[in-house]
């Protein structure tokens, strides 16, 4: 006889035949989507009754002849609610049906995204085709707290020399870029971005309000440099409706903090410009009838951009020791600092890159006036000599600027004043960079040693710039290591200067330039006055009383 199975094994089975076979106990649930009533519709913004547990920041769908339009929740009271329309809101009619989704706003995030050009919606408009990416991130997100993060350290190579010796930047870093219209803001950022080639740092810009024909250049520049290889374009036309430029910062951080948390990689990301981002947003908030404070803008208007910028930091090591240096621009009106939005910017970043349009007019590019830039992170992230460097030459552009007004009036300088204002003409032609060339530390500690030092006093202008370009391709070709390997942690400028002389000397005796053996040669000193011998057949009493002799007149004829 067969033996008889137990009951509890029998239940056990019909329990999993039954679970495979029948749905699951979350899709027999009823689905219940809540319904609500678009009473008003204008301009980009919309106005909806019901909904009664939506939330700010959630996204709701609008039934229109032409298919659903999402639009976001800004704005709730106690008889509507006040959302943007994300796209197109001339389909939206008063009195179409309104569904809520129960999601927040989210980009898709991933390497796909590199290389591409997408709106602030994570929508490809480079017309090359679908992302595929498999993750998505939220465009509003609390920045990391005191304990996930970690002071900044490291240094952040720009490779522009005058940024580097002048204004320290650090990874995890929040620098301010100012100028005028037209004062090469946006050149610089791409110069930043092509000289992170190499170096395993990913590049989100992100363009608000800008005109596609200028950001299609940007991209074609930074195609040919390889570039685009590590950089995302996020693109908030100046034809999009202000909703979507409100959110494109947002939504471009959100790209970036994916390779911050999930893959461990340093970000740039370059905010161009949050000037225009805050006229976005105060259209939104004039239209959505609140309240307006100065220069018509809302009172949460520094909010809007300390909350994006706090996004920005070095995380502990713990989290992955990335980081998201942020590099947000303003425009200013006849190089005024003291702007609405540049000061607000001000006080929540770590210092600022102040680019003067005089300079550019005068052929200085990049035009960035050292004077009126500071960056607060300090020279704690520089090389020694570097900082050493660039102690000098702030301190000897300094004195340039206070006398260089001299050189254009007819009085006599003496021979000090006419130091310090050869040695300011040379220290800013040193600092004219071109912009496809990057400089590594031992290349900008070069070129500033010989700067500072007084070696280029003699060497006239227009030889220095051949001059400068000639000496750093000599050095690269040659194997100076010893030199190459302590100027990173060298701190005696006279132990620099060492290493440094065997350079010059080669380069003076191979180059064909007759400037180059300027750099060799001691500077000539003039020959002293011979003393006066007194007259020993002179009495002391005669000598103090005694008269210099008077010129002879001549005699009339």
């Amino acid at each position: 006889m067969s033996e008889k199975k137990p009951a509890k094994n029998i239940t056990a089975n019909i329990t999993a035949g039954l679970r495979e076979t029948l749905p699951d106990e979350v899709a027999l649930r009823p689905v219940s989507t809540e319904i609500g009533e678009v009473i008003y519709v204008g301009d980009g913004i919309c106005k909806i009754k019901g909904l009664p547990t939506a939330h700010i920041d959630d996204m709701v769908e609008i039934e229109t002849e032409h298919g659903d339009i999402p639009a976001l929740i800004l704005g709730l009271t106690t008889l509507e609610i006040e959302a943007v329309v994300m796209g197109d809101y001339t389909s939206i009619r008063q009195g179409n049906v309104v569904k809520s989704s129960g999601k927040i706003l989210k980009m898709p995030a991933g390497s796909a995204m590199l290389g591409r050009v997408v709106s602030p919606l994570g929508e490809p408009v480079d017309g090359r085709g679908p992302i595929r990416v498999h993750m998505e991130m939220p465009v509003e997100r609390q920045a990391p707290g005191v304990a996930k993060r970690r002071p900044v350290t490291d240094q952040f190579q720009s490779g522009v020399l005058v940024v580097d010796t002048i204004i320290p930047l650090g990874k995890g870093q929040r620098e301010l870029v100012i100028g005028d219209r037209k004062s090469g803001k946006t050149k610089l950022m791409e110069s930043f971005i092509i000289n992170q080639k190499g170096r395993d740092c990913i590049c989100v810009y992100v363009a608000v309000g800008s005109q596609k024909a200028k950001v299609r250049v940007l991209e074609q520049h930074l195609q040919e440099a390889g570039a685009m290889d590590y950089t995302c374009i996020v693109l908030g036309g100046s034809d999009d409706p202000p909703s979507l430029n409100y959110i494109a910062p947002y939504a471009g951080c959100a790209i970036a903090e994916y390779f911050q948390f999930e893959e461990k990689k340093d970000v740039i990301i370059i905010y161009d410009d949050l000037s225009r981002h805050a006229k976005a947003y105060r259209q939104m908030s004039l239209l959505l009838k609140r309240s307006p404070g100065r220069d018509a803008y809302p009172g949460d208007i520094f909010y809007l951009h300390s909350r994006l910028l706090e996004r920005s930091s070095r995380l502990s090591e713990d989290l992955g020791s990335a980081s998201i240096t942020a590099f947000p621009m303003a425009e200013t009106q006849n190089g005024d600092v003291s702007e609405y939005i540049c000061t607000n910017l001000m006080s929540i970043t770590d210092g600022h890159i102040f680019l003067d349009i005089r300079l550019m007019h005068d052929g200085i590019l990049p035009a960035v006036d050292s004077a009126t830039s500071v960056s607060r992170i300090g020279g704690s992230v520089q090389p020694p000599a570097l900082r050493k460097c660039g102690e000098l030459a702030s301190s000897q552009l300094a004195r340039y600027n206070e006398v260089k007004s001299f050189e254009t009036l007819n009085t006599e300088i003496n021979e000090e004043t006419e130091r310090e204002i050869k040695r300011g003409k040379r220290v800013l032609e040193i600092f004219e960079q071109d912009a496809g060339r990057r400089l590594l530390n031992d290349e900008k500690t070069l070129l500033m040693y010989l700067a500072t030092a007084g070696k280029l006093d003699d060497i006239d202008l227009t030889d220095l710039r051949k001059m400068k370009v000639a000496l750093l391709d000599f050095y690269l070709k040659g194997n100076y290591s010893e030199y190459r390997e302590k100027c990173e942690k060298e701190k005696d400028m006279d132990a620099i200067g060492a290493l440094i002389q065997p350079i010059i000397t080669d380069f003076a005796a191979q180059s064909p330039m007759e400037c180059a053996k300027l750099l060799v040669e001691k500077p000539k000193v003039e020959a002293e006055p011979l003393p006066i011998v007194p007259d020993p057949n002179q009495k002391p009493e005669d000598a103090k009383d005694a008269k210099p002799p008077e010129p002879a007149k001549e005699e009339k004829k």
